[in-house]
């Protein structure tokens, strides 16, 4: 995510929580399936109606974090017809945050309209680097200085929300289409301590930060992000909604099931 966290433990006894942190940030292994619906149009959209799934599953591959991502959803227009739109995007990103890899497929009624793969490597914490595509063609793009990837990024955000932040700046690229990195500007809201989800499972067992996220892209002059997001954080990088909003209109993703992934034996 498009697009992550402290170390939390959970102890839950007859429906009373307690929660205890400990650093540095630790991410949980996990899958996770949303489904996927219109929240919001604006006039002239021509979007009458969308529907569809969102799965979501983060590995520890030992020497880094992979992450696999897949949305389908199914489009109706005002106008008529419909089309379902599908993303796959895969990535790769080593632990200490310098070293990232990328694949990017979307299809339209199962045609494939856009590709995207590469690698992205930065020389040193806090400093710029350089994207290299294969696809669609062969390019290189500089990275600005204090440039993340993603999963460095989310961990960071996650410690600035415990850290109690409010705000969280930082230039983030994920090679998810060719306008290079973004400037991501969030916003923590308190945490909560309810639990509104009807699923049982030990990744939602403790409070969470909503948050809301606007990109804006570095080569862009645009002073309205090009896309937003909004979600709720658990400490443990499990995300219980999703908003998605674009120019004109927005997607939710509701959290339908989550499951702990294992670690693999490094």
């Amino acid at each position: 995510m498009v697009r992550g966290v402290l170390t939390a433990l959970a102890v839950v006894v007859s429906g009373t929580v307690s929660v205890a942190w400990a650093g540095p940030a630790d991410l949980a292994p996990h899958r996770a399936i949303y489904a996927m619906g219109l929240a919001t149009t604006k006039p002239g959209s021509g979007i009458a109606a969308a529907s569809g799934t969102m799965s979501y599953q983060f590995e520890d591959a030992c020497d880094g974090w992979v992450v696999e991502n897949r949305i389908a959803v199914n489009y109706a227009y005002t106008e008529g017809g419909q089309a379902l739109s599908a993303t796959d995007f895969i990535t790769w990103e080593s632990k200490d945050g310098l070293h990232y890899r990328f694949r990017m497929r979307n299809t339209r009624d199962g045609q494939v309209t856009e590709e995207v793969e590469g690698h992205a490597d930065l020389k040193g914490k806090g400093q710029g680097g350089v994207a290299k595509f294969t696809r669609p063609e062969s390019f290189s793009m500089p990275l600005p200085k204090g440039t993340l990837f993603p999963t460095d990024h989310t961990l960071r955000l996650i410690d600035a929300a415990q850290g109690g932040h409010r705000t969280f700046w930082k230039v983030v690229f994920d090679g998810s289409g060719l306008d290079g990195p973004y400037e991501v500007n969030a916003l923590i809201g308190k945490q909560s301590q309810t639990f509104p989800s009807k699923l049982v499972s030990p990744l939602l067992g403790t409070p969470y930060w909503p948050m809301h996220l606007a990109f804006f892209p570095v080569a862009s002059p645009e002073e309205v992000p090009n896309f937003e997001m909004r979600l709720a954080y658990h400490p443990n990088g499990v995300a219980q909604e999703i908003v998605q909003t674009f120019k004109n209109f927005s997607l939710v993703g509701k959290l339908e099931s989550v499951e702990t992934l294992p670690r693999r034996g490094c």
